[in-house]
């Protein structure tokens, strides 16, 4: 009982100097939420994709509703696909400016629409094993591309960079990662991956790191 009295006292002046201070320690739990909340928005905000303007000019139109003839979207939990069908130019689905290269454009939307996903569901995506498959029919194309995904304890996101009928270079993906390694982020990367086919050559560079 004693041990009791002893605790409950030490509960009440502790709550007492929390109050000094604007801290009510019975709502402790209300506390805590507040903060895995504020911790879960910043990291939000840490979405490859959601800060490109290429990805706000895809959801400004409508994202997957707007092109839902065009995009299709299958996830298991060991991989993710993304099925365009379209022309191979000529409409802007998701670029910064407006621009025509539309093919080159599903490589936005894969962004803009994995993120999320590995945000939520803590997968992490096998830059080494993506696939691309294409058929070109006169100015029509059916391109997919896949990411095999595997669980994860941690957040992984993926970014890339990529030309359409010339190769970047992987120097922007490798100071990514550079920049992340100093910030004790871990990153992979960059890994080359070319489509080829009747459109050209697109050559990506693929990253995957934590936030």
């Amino acid at each position: 009982m004693k041990k009791k009295i002893l605790n409950e006292n030490f509960f009440d002046e502790l709550n007492k100097i929390a109050s000094l201070i604007g801290i009510n320690i019975k709502d402790k739990k209300n506390i805590n939420k507040k903060i895995e909340k504020k911790e879960f928005s910043n990291n939000e905000s840490k979405i490859v994709g959601s800060s490109w303007n290429s990805c706000k000019s895809f959801e400004s139109q409508g994202g997957l509703n707007k092109w839902k003839d065009n995009l299709k979207i299958n996830v298991t939990s060991n991989k993710f696909e993304l099925l365009y069908k379209g022309p191979l130019s000529g409409i802007a689905i998701a670029h910064a400016s407006s621009g025509k290269d539309t093919l080159h454009q599903i490589y936005n939307v894969l962004i803009c629409e994995i993120n999320p996903y590995l945000f939520e569901n803590k997968k992490k995506p096998d830059i080494y094993n993506i696939k691309t498959k294409s058929l070109v029919k006169g100015k029509n194309v059916i391109f997919k591309i896949s990411v095999p995904l595997s669980n994860s304890n941690q957040i992984w996101q993926l970014d890339r960079r990529g030309g359409w009928g010339h190769d970047p270079s992987n120097l922007k993906m490798k100071n990514k990662c550079n920049k992340l390694a100093k910030k004790n982020n871990l990153c992979l990367g960059p890994v080359q991956n070319i489509a080829s086919g009747d459109f050209g050559k697109i050559t990506e560079y693929f990253i995957t790191h934590t936030i």
